[in-house]
């Protein structure tokens, strides 16, 4: 029965008595008659432009990589100041960060045409642009950024002080000016915003993983001089082995635990000893088949992952832990559940 106190017209030619309708018809075409505004109102809705609030990620990541058409030349870079820091890590490469800011904190809307990271990494004997990263200083309760339209982008964080606190344990004086340093820039204005959040954003190369990945695989096999498909279904075990038969691989791999913990003398040959007796193997079978350096780089990986944790104390374990709060993660829909892949080691 319709419901006329919606205010639902009725068709003049219903009412008609010189040729009634049959009931059958009376019923389709009303249902026309009151299905034809809500039609109207689905096709406003697809071509009406979306307010700005809207934005599609894949605009924004757009405007990141119009921002960074500049930085292709990295002497550009340099030139404006951007500094780097850390070292050129496996899979992402090394960060750099500008002279003058943008400083992002908890609540900021991010200015995509401003990133406050580039990343470089050498292949060929060149420094490549890799993408670009945003980094957010948050408080002890603050959550993760928005940061990007959608739920794709991945955060990852880093907690800065319990970081120094890790790497300072059997270093007072360093410590001591690491927290002299916090104090006077942050903590002694009232800023306890010590915890880094940060998000890729892979724009000047593709990435097997998305333009959010934490880490981009494909990195390994350029590096080497290996075609792009193979990275293409391969596992991130098999890029993080690849990483190792790279010339100085074993050292990049290590270089962040081996300062965080302040690993150094026997146990830090050893460790790199047995790291380079597994790169060999993997270097063994370069070329080869994509099918058999892919499975031979996945065994190699979990090969050296198993003497690293032999060979490393409790204590080193954790202190290494405290890089990272967690590596890779799942999306925003979830931002409560990170599996560990791997911390990052920007030291």
């Amino acid at each position: 029965m319709l419901d006329l106190a919606q205010g639902t017209r009725l068709d003049p030619r219903m009412m008609q008595t010189s040729k009634p309708m049959r009931p059958a018809a009376r019923i389709r075409h009303t249902l026309r008659n009151l299905l034809r505004p809500a039609a109207a109102l689905m096709l406003a809705a697809l071509v009406l432009p979306l307010p700005a609030s809207a934005q599609s990620s894949r605009a924004q990541l757009a405007e990141v990589a119009e921002a960074l058409r500049k930085y292709t030349d990295i002497r550009t870079a340099k030139a404006e100041g951007w500094k780097a820091f850390g070292g050129d890590e496996p899979l992402m490469g090394q960060h750099f960060y500008p002279p003058n800011g943008p400083d992002y904190v908890a609540g900021d809307k991010l200015d995509f045409s401003r990133p406050n990271n580039l990343m470089y990494t050498e292949i060929d004997g060149r420094m490549v642009l890799t993408g670009a990263a945003f980094v957010v200083r948050l408080g002890p309760d603050d959550p993760l950024p928005d940061g990007f339209a959608g739920r794709a982008d991945r955060w990852h964080v880093h907690d800065f002080q319990k970081a120094i606190d890790a790497a300072t344990e059997d270093r007072p004086v360093l410590g001591g000016i690491a927290n002299w340093w916090l104090d006077r820039t942050y903590y002694s204005k009232g800023d306890n915003r010590a915890r880094l959040a940060m998000v890729h954003a892979w724009v000047t190369m593709p990435n097997p993983d998305g333009p959010f990945a934490d880490f981009n695989r494909l990195l390994a096999y350029r590096k080497l001089g290996l075609p792009d498909s193979w990275a293409s279904g391969a596992s991130i075990e098999s890029a993080r082995g690849l990483v190792l038969a790279q010339e100085g691989g074993c050292e990049r791999r290590l270089e962040g635990d081996f300062w965080i913990a302040n690993i150094k003398g026997q146990q830090k040959r050893r460790i790199l000893t047995g790291c380079e007796q597994v790169a060999a193997k993997i270097r063994a079978d370069l070329p080869g088949t994509k099918a058999r350096v892919n499975a031979r780089a996945a065994e190699g990986h979990a090969v050296f992952e198993r003497f690293l944790a032999k060979e490393l104390t409790a204590d080193q374990k954790r202190r290494i832990a405290a890089m990272a709060e967690h590596g890779d993660h799942g999306n925003h829909a979830d931002h409560a559940g990170h599996g560990q892949a791997g911390a990052h080691a920007h030291h």
